[in-house]
């Protein structure tokens, strides 16, 4: 029999073998949740089973990770620290699961993808047609939904990847590619404009940043307001999930509106909108920055990698751009 001659070693050893990837699934949803009932209820097992998996996990450890004086337990300073590293490898170990559950498919010739109708402009239009020439066997599948319900249907993995306009906060749970940079303007109708009494220019609006304020204002709940400061606007907000009813709503006369350049461009052409700038200050070039979104982990296949390049590969979408 072989014996190991340094016992710290020896023991370093044992400790890695021992911890349970189940235990630190308990860990941590104790640490989210605050109570062990609660993560019992989070993993869907009793309060016994989580309180004897962390147990276990402190004896490896060789030291506790809950105060348990209190009603509720509370994380130990050891306990703070070693939940970052948890936290880090559970992610590592998602990771890792998804991309070796995605090598077997990575010739995949079925493809569901998500865009927002926000984003969806005539450079997107034409790389969906090139797609089709280069991968004339992939059957693609195209969901249009707001960038919000796109980023939950990816986090339930029925999605290949997602276009939208999304928040840092949502990035963060995914690995994300930023893309193209969205142009919109503020516009208004012809019969609003005659009802507020506002001047007209050859088919621009001059307003003051005051009566603005004090106006109906149109949005899309994707696009933030890159030039304004939404808590000096009127109480009178209106966030229409539907670019289509936002537009049908300003055309109406309804309010003020901020579309991307590409959904309003025919409706300007034809003088049924018109731009909106502050008394000689124009306000046209507003931009939002679109981003690509997918899981963690996960192994693009060739068209995959062919749709992401190209959909990341200008800088600019508007009607006027090359």
């Amino acid at each position: 029999m072989e014996v190991n001659s340094n016992p710290t070693t020896s023991k370093k050893k044992l400790l890695v073998m021992k911890i349970q990837l189940e235990s630190l699934s308990s860990f941590i949803a104790a640490a989210d949740t605050g109570s062990f009932s609660a993560a019992g209820r989070k993993l869907k097992k009793s309060q016994a089973a989580i309180s004897l998996s962390i147990q276990n996990l402190e004896i490896d450890l060789g030291f506790s990770l809950f105060d348990r004086d209190g009603k509720y337990p509370q994380l130990t300073q050891q306990g703070e620290l070693f939940l970052k590293d948890t936290r880090q490898l559970m992610s590592q170990y998602t990771a890792f699961i998804e991309r070796s559950k995605s090598i077997s498919n990575v010739e995949q010739i079925k493809l569901c993808i998500g865009i927002d109708p926000l984003v969806c402009c005539h450079k997107i239009n034409k790389i969906i047609l090139d797609f089709s020439i280069a991968f004339p066997l992939v059957e693609l599948k195209i969901v249009q939904q707001n960038s919000e319900s796109l980023a939950q249907k990816l986090t339930d993995k029925t999605l290949d990847f997602a276009l939208g306009v999304f928040s840092q906060n949502v990035k963060k749970h995914f690995e994300h590619i930023a893309a193209f940079h969205l142009i919109g303007s503020w516009i208004v109708s012809p019969s609003y404009v005659e009802s507020n009494n506002l001047h007209l220019d050859n088919g621009v609006v001059k307003i003051e940043k005051s009566l603005f304020n004090q106006s109906r204002i149109l949005l899309s709940s994707e696009i933030p307001l890159t030039d304004m400061d939404e808590s000096t606007l009127t109480k009178q907000i209106w966030y229409v999930e539907d670019i289509h009813t936002l537009l049908s709503f300003c055309r109406n006369g309804l309010g003020i509106a901020y579309l991307p350049n590409f959904v309003v461009a025919h409706d300007l052409e034809k003088g049924s909108l018109n731009k909106l700038v502050f008394d000689l200050e124009q306000v046209e070039s507003s931009s939002s920055r679109v981003s690509l979104i997918y899981n963690l982990g996960y192994q693009k296949s060739p068209a995959v990698e062919w749709l992401t390049n190209n959909f990341s590969n200008f800088k600019l979408c508007d009607p006027m751009s090359v």
